[in-house]
């Protein structure tokens, strides 16, 4: 019988970020957001995507085919774009932002670019920006691409990616902090991006082994547009 190392396996950080994930969208579309309780699950909610975009980079150089992992985030990207205009732009059919498979599909094609021996190095600074550009028309925006490669770059020292990631996190807050120092009343309504430190101690406490079974992989892929179409129905049925 094997004895299960210390700290958090990949497995069940993911399903903390999917849990913190529906916390954060139940409050989105249910809870206002200026009330405490709002903004106490959007701050658990900033768990998600930075601890997705540490797997993007893990899962890049961890990958038997690169080609199939992209093909899959690029499939469910297209899926999770009908579930997110649904929930959020008024209709499956409906445009404005990309949902944050889009964006985190981006951000595993930025890590691509910065690992490819295909590509000068005079050329990836252009295309990363590039990317990043269209990011900024995705959930999160070029945030994540900035979030990824903090983890990527610093890759092979988890003190230093955390490092990295904090100082990413602290200037993501930066317009919030700004907005407590002119004394913006609004600055009550963004309280919750402080919990993009959250990741932190999670990331901390990740002990580097897969965890879960044969099928958990798909366990985000398909929890996000599914939720996302339920939490929407329940919203239109109750409201």
């Amino acid at each position: 019988m094997s004895v299960k190392t210390k700290g958090i396996n990949a497995s069940e950080l993911k399903y903390i970020a999917i849990l913190a994930m529906l916390i954060d969208h139940i409050a989105w579309l249910f809870i206002p957001t200026a009330e405490a309780a709002g903004q106490a699950m959007h701050f658990v909610g900033r768990i998600t995507a930075p601890v997705m975009c540490f797997f993007i980079s893990e899962g890049y150089h961890y990958t038997k085919n690169l080609r199939r992992y992209f093909t899959r985030m690029c499939i469910f990207a297209v899926i999770s774009h009908f579930a997110y205009a649904y929930c959020f732009n008024g209709g499956f059919l409906e445009s404005g932002t990309e949902s944050v498979i889009a964006t985190l599909t981006l951000s595993l094609l930025t890590v691509h670019v910065v690992n490819s021996e295909k590509i000068i190095m005079a050329l990836k600074l252009p295309i990363i920006l590039f990317i990043a550009y269209f990011a900024e028309q995705c959930d999160w925006g070029a945030t994540l691409i900035i979030f990824t490669l903090t983890f990527e770059l610093a890759r092979g020292n988890r003190k230093n990616q955390l490092i990295a990631y904090s100082a990413s996190a602290f200037i993501y807050v930066m317009p919030v902090i700004g907005l407590l120092i002119n004394g913006h009343d609004i600055f009550w309504e963004n309280i919750y991006k402080f919990g993009v430190f959250l990741p932190v101690p999670l990331l901390m406490l990740y002990n580097g082994e897969k965890g879960g079974g044969k099928y958990t992989k798909w366990v985000f892929y398909i929890f996000y547009p599914a939720h996302l179409i339920l939490l929407q129905y329940l919203n239109l049925r109750y409201s």
